[in-house]
């Protein structure tokens, strides 16, 4: 599987380095959502199957989200063939603040939009090997975004970013650009502002000009953008922290 097996490393180092073994032994209550039932089963075993994980429900992804099951849950795991038709259930899932991965078997540039806006903080291509999603939701638990590498492509050419893109790069400031490459080391906003000296507000600050220069519709984007131009090379999958973490 190409998700985030080692995105899923560096979030279990960075919990044990950084004092967070409390939040480690606390099991994440996750929901299973979708319309296929051998589906529903296979994501049940392997996520029950993680230690930091309690899988509290599964249901119907064609049912009302009114009668799903939602009290307690951490999680929403959901199942679908096309992004675009779950959209109206991840803002309603995310609006009760629970946190959400959609695993999809065919993505678009459209609906990965979609998804990403409507809050998904996962992004995940459905696949028989689902050995990375366990620590996707792990990763999402603890306030991060995860993306497949192949959804990656859909913001950044993988053959390489034209010269558009690097013309765009080589107009932030030096440090635009190392606010976001920081950023897109999965440091939290704070963390990002520690190192470069500064405070969270200029962080925020930095990246939204950054945007701008790029024509980068969000941070994912713009980070993909700086990576790519700087030559910095591609990881098995993108793992960051959320915006709305700080």
């Amino acid at each position: 599987m190409t998700v985030v097996q080692d995105a899923t490393r560096q979030f279990r180092s960075r919990s044990r380095s950084d004092g967070g073994e409390t939040r480690a032994r606390t099991r994440t209550r996750v929901l299973v959502a979708d319309h296929d039932p051998l589906w529903r089963h296979l994501l049940h075993d392997v996520l029950n199957g993680d230690s930091q994980l309690d899988v509290v429900a599964e249901v119907d992804s064609r049912r009302p989200l009114a009668d799903w099951p939602l009290r307690r849950v951490d999680v929403a795991v959901l199942g679908a063939s096309h992004g675009e038709p779950m959209v109206g259930a991840i803002r309603q899932l995310t609006a009760r603040r629970i946190r959400v991965v959609l695993l999809c078997l065919d993505w678009s540039r459209r609906s990965l939009d979609a998804a990403v806006s409507a809050g998904a903080a996962g992004c995940l291509v459905k696949e028989t090997d689902l050995s990375g999603v366990a620590g996707s939701v792990q990763a999402v638990a603890g306030r991060n975004r995860v993306f497949s590498t192949a959804l990656l492509s859909f913001y950044v050419d993988p053959a390489g970013v034209n010269r558009r893109s690097q013309d765009a790069v080589r107009k932030l400031t030096a440090r635009e650009r190392e606010v976001l490459c920081r950023l897109g080391e999965g440091l939290t906003t704070a963390e990002a502002a520690e190192l470069c000296g500064v405070s969270s507000a200029t962080v925020k600050s930095h990246v939204s000009h950054a945007l701008a220069k790029l024509g980068a519709r969000n941070r994912l984007e713009a980070v993909l953008m700086v990576r790519d131009a700087l030559g910095a090379p591609a990881p098995g999958a993108y793992w960051a922290p959320d915006a709305a973490a700080g």
